[in-house]
């Protein structure tokens, strides 16, 4: 998707094109397969978790690509080891400016389901290496380009292996040089495997 596009696609849009392709898939049951495409829409958040400054106006769209590694059942519990590749598009109106960050990220996630097959609800959580392409983004001022990316999300998986999560995701250069005021956005997504 080029940068054209996702500044112009309104979040309204973006969870709409979500709800209505997620639910469209969900009634034609499919094999599971290993891997996934993650449309996400989001927004930036305030400093009440881990960033210290604030981005809350911040709109963001993204495209992410997951591979399956492994998965293994143990005491009821399902465990799934992920391999995602992403890509994120941000935009926020600050000081009278349009400004616009991309970020590229890595990383192994965990996917964990209270049950023997994944299905259903469950949790993950990854952490990786990110690029964001502004160090200065509203009003955080980031000391590095290259950054930690960290994520968690709740979500449920449906019979026909089509998801809905619920993410938040967080950067910063894990105090590897200062300030670290690190920089938080959540959002929703559609996860359709293949």
């Amino acid at each position: 998707m080029n940068k054209y596009f996702l500044k112009r696609v309104s979040d309204n849009t973006v969870v709409g094109c979500i709800f209505l392709f997620t639910c469209t898939l969900s009634c034609s049951p499919i094999a599971f397969a290993g891997q996934e495409i993650i449309i996400s829409a989001g927004k930036g958040l305030g400093s009440v978790l881990m960033q210290r400054d604030a981005n809350s106006t911040a709109k963001a769209a993204g495209v992410n690509y997951s591979y399956l590694f492994s998965s293994s059942n143990s005491a009821n519990n399902s465990w799934q080891w992920w391999g995602q590749g992403s890509y994120s598009y941000l935009r926020l109106e600050h000081l009278g400016e349009t400004q616009q960050q991309n970020i590229i990220e890595i990383k192994p996630v965990l996917r964990w389901y209270p049950q023997n097959e994944p299905l259903g609800s469950f949790a993950e959580a990854g952490v990786g290496a990110s690029y964001l392409s502004q160090r200065e983004f509203g009003d955080i001022q980031l000391s590095t380009k290259v950054n930690f990316a960290l994520h968690f999300a709740l979500g449920y998986r449906f019979t026909s292996g089509h998801t809905l999560s619920l993410r938040y995701s967080h950067f910063s250069n894990g105090y590897t040089n200062v300030p670290n005021p690190g920089f938080d956005f959540a959002s929703i997504n559609g996860h359709f495997s293949f």
